[in-house]
């Protein structure tokens, strides 16, 4: 039985490269935008209040080398949060072109993944990023690379704070974690960018206003030293369920 158990946790103790880089050269292309606190409010569930000023991070982002998969592309939203004396990121909205990424992002970590198209053309000097989802154009990105950053804040080594559970009524958890950011080299960009939503990926309802900074960020990714805690929240049992579309639809 030992040995079983030891054949069985080989695999998911292999994927953890504890001590090592899960994410080499991560890319990720975003956009702070301002956030209209009453329009984000709903997406947010109780007890997780937004960090001043308010803001987001809408990105897309490319992965050509990882321990779980091959390369893929993801686009999401990582709204800024009070965590502790400064501020965290919660994700309300994502899309990732491969399943297995999908699969443990959403099992082990509670971001909200979803299966879309990810477009991704960089030429050194400019990069054209485009994500959609059934024939809907979520977000389109076109950015020229400017100066090297070495201020930048990070873009995913922050205190996540996710939330996870059964879409029937029962008590969400909470899920903490805080990834270790190995920073390469961000630069500014000069951004167009345009956005849309629809009633299964409602970006448009979720308060996203005007682009304070935008930024092409390259780091390298480990887990950080405590493992992702999920914490039952006396909170609204029916969040999840309220936000079926932009979870699941």
């Amino acid at each position: 039985m030992f040995n079983k158990l030891l054949s069985d946790l080989r695999t998911p103790w292999a994927l953890a490269s504890l001590g090592g880089k899960l994410y080499r050269n991560a890319q990720y292309l975003t956009a702070v935008v301002e956030v209209d606190e009453k329009a984000m409010t709903r997406w947010l569930p109780s007890g997780i209040k937004l960090a001043t000023p308010a803001r987001a991070d809408l990105f897309c982002a490319y992965f050509p080398e990882n321990v779980y998969t091959d390369a893929y592309h993801e686009a999401g939203l990582f709204v800024h949060v009070k965590a502790g004396r400064g501020y965290g990121i919660f994700c309300p909205w994502m899309i990732l072109d491969d399943d297995r990424a999908m699969i443990i992002g959403r099992e082990l970590l509670g971001y909200p993944k979803k299966l879309g198209e990810i477009a991704w053309d960089d030429n050194g000097r400019r990069i054209v990023a485009k994500a959609s989802r059934r024939g809907s154009s979520l977000i389109e990105m076109e950015a020229k690379l400017g100066e090297v950053l070495h201020d930048a804040p990070p873009i995913l080594g922050l205190p996540h704070r996710n939330v996870t559970g059964n879409l029937g009524l029962s008590l969400p958890r909470e899920v903490r974690f805080t990834p270790k950011e190995h920073p390469i080299e961000v630069r500014r960009v000069d951004m167009q960018l345009r956005f849309n939503g629809n009633a299964n990926d409602p970006l448009h309802e979720m308060g996203l206003g005007k682009v304070v900074e935008a930024r092409l960020h390259r780091v390298d990714l480990s887990a950080g030293l405590i493992p992702p805690l999920q914490i039952p929240r006396v909170s609204n049992p029916l969040f999840l369920l309220r936000q079926f579309n932009p979870r699941v639809l």
